[in-house]
C-alpha cells in the first residue's frame, strides 16, 4: 500500500514571478495518491497563490521574511510540531536560511532546498556564502533547476555532488496548444494588424531582467522596422522606471506594458519573436512556454538558458547587456518569417521532448521518494515518465549567420 508523504512547501518571497509559477506547477501536478502538499507563503502572495492553487491545497500565512523575525519562525514551528511534516521544501536560499533550520530543530526527516539561479542579486553581506555553507548541514537534498545552477551550488557554496540533484523546469505543453482564430482576435483586442511585428517578453520588472538593454535596441530597429510593437508583461519594483526609460527613449508609443497577466497562452500566441535579455536566470519558464507555443525566442546566454536553446536552431543566443547583438539577432528573425517559423517547431519539439511537466514532476517526485525511503516498487509510477524519447537531428543554423 502507498504510503502519502506530507510535503510542506515553503516560501517568504513578498513579488510574484517564475519562482512562484514554478511553485504553483508543483502544487497542481504532484501526484495524490503518492504526497499531501501544504503550502507556507508571505502574507503578501497568500491571495494569490490561493487563487492559483489546486482547491485541496492547504495554504498558510506566516510573515517569516527574515531569520530575525522570532515570532513568525515560532508559528512555523508550531505548524511543523503539530502537522509532523515527512518533506519541508524550501524555494530560493532566503526561504531555507529561515525554514531549514526550524524544521532540522524539529526532526523534520527531508529537508529539501531548490536553487532557482546563481543569485547574482547578493551583494554586501549577503554575498559571503559562509552562511550558505553553515545553512548546508540543515539541507538534505539540493534541487538546481538548470545545469549552470548544480555548477553553482558546488563551486561557490561547496555542496557536495551528492546531495545536488538537477531537475529541468517543465512546462504543460497541452495548456499553450493553439487555438484556432486566436491569435487574430488577440491582435484585434490589441489595435495591432496581422502585418505589424510583435515581441513579447514576459518577466518581474527588475534590473537583472534587462529590460533596459532591450529598449535600447527597440530604438535601433525602429527605423528599419517601424511596425515594431513590444509587449512587457509582468510587474515588479522597477516598472515605473522602465516606464520612465520608454518615455526618454521616445518608444513609448511602441511599448505596451499590461502588468501581469493569467491568460499568457494568449498574448504569446499574438506575438512573433520571445525576447528575454536577462543579465542572469535559472531556467526561466517564460523561455519554455515560448517554445511550447512555437515561438523562437531570442535571449541572452546565461543559467539554464543553454540548456533549454539550441543557439541557431530553436532560437538565438546573444551576450548579456549587449543591446546592438540583440538589435542584430531580433533584426535576422523580423526579415525572415521561414527563419521564425522553423525556430519555432524546432523549439516545440524540444521543450516536448525535455522540459514538460511529466517530465518535471517524475522527477521530483522520484527524489522525493528515494529521500523518504520508499520501496522501489512505490518509485516506479514516478520513474516511468522520465524516460526520454532519443532526439531527432533538426537543421541548425550557424549562430553566426543572424549577423550577416
Amino acid at each position: 500500500m502507498k504510503r502519502n508523504h506530507s510535503i510542506l512547501y515553503f516560501t517568504n518571497s513578498t513579488v510574484w514571478g517564475g519562482v512562484e509559477e514554478h511553485l504553483c506547477g508543483l502544487l497542481q501536478h504532484l501526484s495524490r495518491s503518492l504526497f499531501r502538499p501544504h503550502l507556507v507563503c508571505a502574507p503578501a502572495l497568500f491571495e494569490r497563490f490561493r487563487e492559483a492553487s489546486p482547491g485541496d491545497t492547504e495554504i498558510t500565512s506566516i510573515p517569516l521574511l527574515g531569520p530575525t523575525h522570532i515570532g513568525a519562525a515560532v508559528q512555523l514551528a508550531m505548524l511543523l510540531s503539530r502537522r509532523k511534516f515527512h518533506i519541508v521544501h524550501s524555494h530560493m536560499f532566503w526561504s531555507s536560511l529561515c525554514a531549514s533550520p526550524v524544521a532540522w530543530a524539529y526532526r523534520v526527516p527531508v529537508i529539501v532546498e531548490t536553487l532557482h539561479g546563481s543569485e547574482a542579486w547578493r551583494k554586501g553581506w549577503r554575498a559571503n556564502y559562509r552562511i550558505d555553507r553553515a545553512v548546508s548541514r540543515f539541507v538534505s537534498q539540493y534541487v538546481a533547476v538548470c545545469n549552470s545552477d548544480a555548477q553553482f551550488l558546488s563551486e561557490k557554496k561547496q555542496v557536495p555532488a551528492e546531495k545536488i540533484a538537477v531537475i529541468h523546469n517543465g512546462v504543460d505543453i497541452q495548456r499553450f496548444a493553439a487555438t484556432p482564430g486566436a491569435r487574430k482576435a488577440m491582435r484585434n483586442a490589441l489595435g495591432y494588424a496581422e502585418d505589424d511585428l510583435v515581441l513579447i517578453m514576459v518577466a518581474r520588472f527588475h534590473t537583472g531582467k534587462g529590460h533596459r538593454v532591450l529598449l535600447d535596441a527597440i530604438c535601433q530597429l525602429l527605423p528599419s522596422f517601424p511596425n515594431l510593437k513590444l509587449i512587457c508583461l509582468g510587474e515588479g519594483e522597477a516598472e515605473a522606471e522602465v516606464r520612465g526609460q520608454c518615455d526618454a527613449l521616445g518608444v513609448s508609443q511602441c511599448v505596451r506594458m499590461p502588468g501581469h497577466q493569467n491568460n499568457v497562452v494568449d498574448w504569446l500566441g499574438a506575438a512573433d519573436i520571445n525576447v528575454l535579455p536577462s543579465f542572469y536566470e535559472g531556467l526561466p519558464l517564460s523561455i519554455l512556454e515560448a517554445m511550447a507555443s512555437t515561438l523562437p525566442s531570442v535571449a541572452t546566454q546565461v543559467g539554464g538558458i543553454v540548456d533549454a536553446i539550441e543557439n541557431g536552431v530553436s532560437g538565438l543566443l546573444v551576450p548579456s547587456g549587449n543591446a546592438v547583438k540583440l538589435a542584430e539577432a531580433l533584426a535576422f528573425l523580423l526579415r525572415d518569417a521561414e527563419a521564425r517559423k522553423r525556430m519555432g517547431n524546432a523549439a516545440y519539439l524540444r521543450v516536448s521532448r525535455h522540459f514538460s511537466i511529466e517530465q518535471q514532476m517524475s522527477n521530483t517526485e522520484k527524489t522525493y521518494l528515494d529521500l523518504c525511503g520508499a520501496p522501489e516498487q512505490e518509485s516506479n509510477e514516478a520513474r516511468a515518465a522520465a524516460l526520454e524519447p532519443e532526439e531527432e537531428r533538426i537543421p541548425s543554423l550557424s549562430p553566426t549567420e543572424f549577423g550577416k
